[in-house]
Formats: C-alpha cells, structure tokens, sequence
C-alpha cells in the first residue's frame, strides 16, 4: 500500500527575497534551506537543537534551523549566512574570526557568526565573560573559543562605526577589563630560563600575540651585549633561521619549518635597532611561505642586565608575532607559548656555547623541526616536575 504525501505550501522571505514550496509537515526550516533552496551555508549538527550548526535568523532574532517546522514559518522573513554579504556587521565578523584564528574546520561558523551577531546587537556592555556564556549554544569543537571571543570583542568595540552610529541599536564602546590577568611564561632549569609575568597586549591580540620571557646567560654583561648586537653572530643561533644579507639596518631572513606534513620556508626582510647607551635593541620583520601561503611577522624588544657579580646577566625580552594562512592553526594558546619557550631556550643555549667557543646546535641554522620543539617541551617539563626546591 501506497502513503500520500501530504503537502504544505509555506511562503516566506528568504535573504531578502520571496519564496515558496511545498513541504511535508515534517519538514525542517534546515531541510528546506538545504534541499530547496540550496542554501547549504545552513549547517545541520545534532539535529536536535544544540549544537547551534543550523542557527539563522527569523524576523530579526537567531533560531535553530533545525528544530524550527518550515511550515511555520509561513509569512517570516528569514535570514541566513548567504544573507549577510551586504551587512557590514556580518562582514566585519567574518574579517575578525580570519583575523583572530575563529574557525577551524568552519562546521561550526555560519551558525555562531549568526550568534555573534545577534549578541552585538543586543548588549549594550559585553565582557569575556559574557560573550562565552551567550555563545553557551553554540558549540566548536576546534577552537578553544578564544579566537572567537576575541573576534565578537574586537567588532563590539567599533560597532559604532560599522552601524553608522544608530544609536537605537549600540551603546558606547566599553574598552576590555584585563583586570589581574597574566602570561603564563614557559619555564626551563638549564640555562636558567625564568618566567616574567606580563599582562596581556594592548593590541587586539590579547595574550595569544605576545610572549615575555628572561633569560640567565653565564656571561658578563658587555659581551653578551657586544654579541648581540652583531646580527650576522645572532641570526644563527636562532633555530631554523638563515641571514642572507645585511644592507644597513635592513636584513634578508630566511626561517624553515616543518611541523608535521607541514613544511615551510619563509622568506622576508626585518630591521633592527641597538642603543649601547641603555643596552637595549629591537628587532622586527615579516616573512612569506610561497609554497604554504603562509604568512608571519613579529617584533622582538630585547635588554641586556648585569648582576652584582658581574659574571653572569639576564636578557630580558617581549616577542610580539601573528600568523596566517595553514600554519595559523600553531599559533594558538598554550602550545605557541611552550614552543616559543622551548624555542627560546634553545637559542640560550646556542648563544651560550658561541660565547664560550662552541658551535651552534643542530637547531639553529637548518630546518626548525616541531619534533625537536616537541622533545624540548616535555624534556623541560619532567625537569620542572621533578625538580627539588
């Protein structure tokens, strides 16, 4: 025996645009985007109304796509990620969710970009705080939501520029309360490597993007200074890193890579300055990996601290880097900061063994292996595990 169908005819706007179709009574609003309309940036997840994937909007507030019956929406104007091409709010979001690292495998994104969206434009005041608990309904399974907080934050702060200042809609900006908060720095028991709390950059960032660490040199001061202001002795010690010229203040690098099946080569130019007056410098520049697509740059603020003794200093630095591209996915919280740790410690130790006569390490001058990072990482945390106080 034979069932009938029964159908519904719904018709609704849809980004702008009337539509109509038959549905059963069955049939979600997720379906109907996806089926009849190929509207697929509408993801389904869960399918029971958790997960977020399928959040759009109706009638101007976020619904779940796919616990919503399309035949009730007969009438409603219906909004979903293909929708947003024209909303600056929209654009700025998708900007900032590339710009802080929001998305990873994108399941996840036209749903909590709806989210965001809405949660911009209903606080009038938005902490941290906040946004992770309005975002309670959207779940990523990649991020760690910390790319995407900081995305919703760095929107909220200038909504008022991309609304055309209405002010029926947004308050005035409230600047973000760092409040106590601090860096947590790697530590290291060889070659003294020792943590200096620092409170999170200015820029928008946050504590991914800057990195402060001090470093114990068994040297006296001048000729730890003397060496590190000579940048064809320095750039070596640097694992993976090459110079290819000096004209000037202007340098030509080049730093190789590989993390996993990931190999990169970049190549780029910095600028340095040194003050032997205070005995502090800067370093800077910014590189390309052809073959990856790849980008990254950063800043390093170094001085140079002589103890009493007068036979051993500190070299005390603040690194600032962001990343682009297939290699982004590295530069994220805790593991960026225990391979920039690991990093830094390895350059300790190439700049110890050249000022004592030595040669650099296998990591410094050739390809900047994540193993051998890896290896230094959990080397350095048993060390810190079984240390004696």
């Amino acid at each position: 025996m034979t069932t009938k169908l029964s159908l519904s005819e719904v018709t609704l706007d849809v980004n702008g645009e009337t539509v109509s179709g038959h549905v059963e009574a069955r049939t979600s609003l997720a379906d109907f985007l996806r089926d009849d309309l190929d509207l697929t940036g509408t993801h389904l997840g869960c399918e029971h109304g958790v997960c977020g994937a399928c959040t759009v909007e109706m009638d101007g507030q976020p619904v779940r796509a796919c616990i919503t019956l399309a035949r009730a929406c007969e009438g409603r104007s219906v909004r979903t990620i293909e929708g947003g091409d024209d909303d600056p709010l929209m654009a700025a979001l998708q900007d900032a969710f590339m710009e802080f690292h929001g998305l990873q495998c994108g399941f996840c994104t036209p749903g909590m970009l709806v989210a965001c969206r809405d949660i911009i434009l209903r606080h009038r005041a938005l902490t941290d705080e906040q946004i992770r608990i309005a975002l309670g309904g959207n779940i990523c399974r990649c991020t760690g939501y910390v790319g995407i907080v900081n995305a919703v934050r760095s929107v909220f702060e200038r909504r008022h520029e991309l609304l055309a200042g209405d002010q029926t809609l947004v308050a005035p900006p409230v600047q973000p309360d760092w409040g106590d908060a601090k860096l947590a720095t790697f530590k290291r028991t060889a070659g003294q490597m020792e943590a200096v709390e620092a409170a999170p950059s200015d820029g928008a960032g946050g504590d991914d993007q800057t990195l402060r660490e001090a470093i114990t040199v068994n040297k006296p001061v001048d000729e730890v200074w003397a060496f590190l202001s000579d940048v064809e002795r320095v750039v070596p010690c640097v694992p993976g890193a090459r110079l290819l010229s000096v004209n000037g203040n202007e340098l030509d690098v080049e730093m190789e890579i590989s993390l996993g099946a990931i190999r990169a080569r970049f190549r780029g130019t910095g600028r340095y300055h040194f003050d032997d007056d205070t005995r502090k410098g800067r370093m800077e520049g910014e590189g390309r990996d052809a073959r990856s697509g790849s980008s990254a740059g950063g800043g390093l603020d170094f001085a140079v601290i002589g103890d009493e003794s007068g036979k051993r200093c500190r070299i005390e630095f603040v690194a600032s880097y962001s990343v682009t591209g297939p290699l982004s996915q590295f530069s994220r919280g805790g593991l960026v900061k225990s391979f920039v740790g690991a990093l830094a410690g390895m350059f300790a130790d190439n700049v110890q063994s050249v000022l004592s006569g030595g040669q650099v390490s296998r990591g410094g001058g050739s390809g900047l292996s994540v193993v051998r990072l890896t290896l230094n990482v959990i080397k350095s945390w048993f060390q810190s595990l079984f240390r004696r106080e």
